[in-house]
């Protein structure tokens, strides 16, 4: 009995140590399998974590490469959502609406601008989802005043934290300059025709009137107060005719020999020349600030002098009580400017605009065609005279030339 028992107990544990063994062999098998589902998992990871890091570093890419495009266009671009909120505004931006972008960034925009500040009500554009037709607004800064464009866009599409307002602004200062010099030239050819029609049809009969007045004045030898009042009469005409001979100069178009000239030696020469000229007033200081690099340009000496004459003579005339004259030469990409700036009286914003009309002119004296004149030598030059003035402050005439024809 004892002996069965054993052999029972013998058959049960080799059973026992037979299905361990079984199961062993089966944890072992498993094991082996979730390592090698482990691997594969851990390789899919692998490659996922590769898939969306390359997916993160083109999307780094073309985020850096938008913000490139974004930030270096000249055109002004913010977007402002409808909570209010700046954000998007590039560097064109920032510098035309004066600010920074950090300070502005992702700051509610009526912490900067008034409701009405782009020239429409900001608040009932993002309420209603209108966008505005173009606008155009003049801003101050400072001493300069801009011109701007401005046009806007509503996004609709995507999520509702992504709606609101797209702003694009244009600096349009210069265009707008551009067209007021081509006016004022297209004026100015319509003028000259006239002018010279009008003169030749007064130089004939002129001659007349001058010739008769002549022999009247030469009949009336006995006659003093006769004589006297034939005399202002033979000088009428000479002065009718000196205006006529300008406005037929005036009207011709300025012919002009270039040559290779080095600036700085012209206008230290220049200098020299004003000085010794009896019409230099004593109370004016001329100080000439020149690059230590010689400024090659081609140019007609004479024509130049001309017209840099007539600029700075207008400026001892605007400083009556003395002051100080300045003459700048600077090289700026591939044009020289030569600034002449005077300390005197300045000039009215609303007379700056018909400066270079024939026959506008603000002296008693003066015929209104010096400026004129000065100006046809510069764009003959293929140049242009930029003016800034300050009432009370002075003012600056800027030449710009090519430094290439």
């Amino acid at each position: 009995m004892h002996s069965q028992n054993v052999e029972e107990g013998v058959h049960h544990l080799s059973h026992a140590f037979q299905l361990f063994s079984e199961e062993t062999s089966r944890l072992k098998e498993d094991y082996a399998k979730l390592q090698q589902r482990l691997q594969t998992v851990n390789q899919e990871l692998a490659a996922a974590h590769r898939s969306l890091l390359q997916k993160v570093s083109e999307l780094n890419s073309v985020t850096h490469y938008l913000n490139n495009i974004l930030q270096n266009i000249s055109q002004g671009i913010l977007f402002i959502d409808l909570e209010g909120r700046i954000t998007t505004l590039n560097d064109a931006a920032a510098r035309l609406l004066n600010v920074t972008v950090q300070d502005a960034l992702f700051k509610n925009a009526w912490d900067h601008f008034s409701d009405d500040f782009f020239g429409f009500s900001l608040r009932e554009s993002l309420r209603f989802g209108l966008a505005q037709r173009l606008i155009y607004k003049t801003i101050q800064q400072g001493t300069e005043t801009k011109e701007l464009e401005i046009s806007t866009t509503f996004v609709f599409e995507g999520p509702k934290t992504y709606h609101g307002l797209i702003i694009l602004l244009r600096d349009i200062t210069e265009i707008q300059r551009l067209q007021r010099i081509t006016h004022r030239n297209d004026r100015m050819k319509e003028l000259g025709e006239m002018a010279a029609t009008v003169a030749h049809e007064i130089r004939n009969p002129l001659g007349g009137i001058r010739g008769y007045a002549t022999l009247l004045f030469r009949d009336l030898a006995d006659q003093k107060n006769l004589q006297e009042m034939a005399g202002f009469v033979i000088e009428g005409t000479k002065s009718l005719e000196s205006l006529v001979t300008t406005i037929l100069s005036y009207a011709r178009p300025v012919q002009i020999q270039p040559q290779s000239v080095e600036l700085g030696a012209f206008l230290k020469q220049l200098g020299k020349f004003v000085r010794v000229d009896p019409a230099y007033p004593v109370n004016v200081k001329i100080e000439i600030h020149i690059s230590s690099d010689p400024i090659l340009v081609p140019v007609d000496p004479e024509a130049l002098k001309s017209c840099l004459l007539n600029l700075i003579y207008n400026a001892f005339q605007a400083m009556p009580r003395g002051g100080l004259l300045t003459l700048t030469l600077l090289k700026v990409d591939n044009v020289c400017q030569i600034a002449i700036t005077d300390t005197g009286i300045g000039i009215d914003p609303k007379q700056l605009q018909q400066l270079f009309s024939p026959f506008f002119t603000t002296k008693q004296k003066g015929t209104g065609l010096g400026l004129v004149e000065a100006q046809k030598i510069a764009q003959a030059h293929s140049g242009q005279i930029d003016v800034r003035s300050q009432v009370g402050r002075g003012s600056t005439f800027t030449l710009i030339l090519p430094l290439k024809r």
